[in-house]
């Protein structure tokens, strides 16, 4: 019965997915910038700070994303995030712990989040700011050198502390969200070799926003969709669809013109523990040769400050 309904529900709302799509397509392209999560709407202080503690619950994710699989080095990312709002729901806090290898480099993370969230109309408007340290580290003796005399060759590893800090709006209520963020507001040299003063973090700018539809059906239709830019970078997007059925499993599809598509699929198994999990397939040229990506989350979500959790809390 739920398989019907999705599929009456599916064709009701056809017409408006190709709006959606066609409004949005024009601007969308893909590139690999900071650690990407194809999972990011399950837990959106991944690319804002301003979304610390917006779930009025204690909240842990633990990601896992393994990036193009058939190339050696290929992106390997590791994250925990963790998220609450003090009893006046008022502010927020957030932490966030991630790992990042790709080739010969290591970026690890901890960075500490706040957000304070002002009444507006029937949502909350939350400003948020991020402080944290990178420990960057590359192991050239990784790297398979042309000439093996470039300086580079000659050189071991390099460690180095870089502060960051992040800034972001972010605007939700019950059926919608949107929001704005800048990270690497702080622009830290990443090695201290003399000869590289071009090394630094430079910001980068991310959009995001989604809706929930309800239809009669009981179906829930959340559409989203995230914009990515940065520096001397094409910009970048994904444009996604996800349904929720039987207040319990979500399935969803993601666009990354120029790069390939994503599968998703989130279970909850409980009122306190969810699943998910993405496979992205890569249409282009590094997507056909790396092969697919694979995310996995783990979340846990304590209701804290509600006396029952409503099912489903969309944002």
């Amino acid at each position: 019965m739920v398989f019907l309904n999705f599929v009456y529900s599916m064709k009701k709302n056809i017409r408006n997915i190709a709006l959606l799509l066609a409004i949005l397509l024009p601007f969308a392209a893909w590139c690999q910038q900071d650690p990407q999560y194809s999972l990011y709407m399950f837990d959106k202080m991944a690319v804002n700070p301003a979304a610390a503690g917006s779930k009025d619950a204690f909240e842990a994710n633990i990601l896992s994303r393994l990036q193009w699989v058939g190339i050696p080095g290929g992106p390997t990312t590791n994250a925990l995030l963790i998220s609450t709002p003090v009893a006046s729901k008022k502010v927020g806090w957030g932490l966030e712990v991630m790992d990042d290898a790709v080739g010969p480099t290591n970026s690890a993370l901890v960075q500490l989040n706040y957000a304070y969230n002002i009444p507006v109309g029937n949502g909350k408007l939350a400003m948020g700011l991020g402080l944290g340290v990178y420990n960057y580290a590359i192991d050239f003796s990784k790297i398979d050198y042309k000439d093996k005399t470039d300086q580079y060759a000659m050189t071991g590893n390099t460690t180095t502390l870089a502060p960051t800090a992040e800034f972001g709006l972010y605007y939700h209520n019950e059926s919608w969200y949107m929001g704005l963020s800048f990270n690497h507001l702080i622009e830290s040299n990443i090695t201290t070799i003399a000869t590289d003063t071009n090394a630094t973090f430079k910001p980068h700018g991310y959009f995001i926003a989604g809706k929930a539809f309800k239809s009669k059906s009981g179906i829930i239709w959340n559409p989203s969709v995230i914009f990515q830019f940065a520096q001397n970078a094409p910009p970048a997007a994904s444009i996604n669809m996800n349904v929720l059925l039987a207040e319990k499993i979500w399935l969803g599809v993601s666009l990354k013109p120029g790069y390939g598509v994503v599968f998703l699929a989130a279970y909850k198994v409980s009122q306190v523990m969810s699943i998910g999990y993405s496979y992205d397939l890569g249409l282009n040229a590094i997507g056909q040769v790396g092969g697919g990506s694979h995310e996995l989350a783990l979340t846990f979500d304590f209701a804290r400050y509600k006396a029952a959790q409503f099912s489903p809390r969309f944002f």
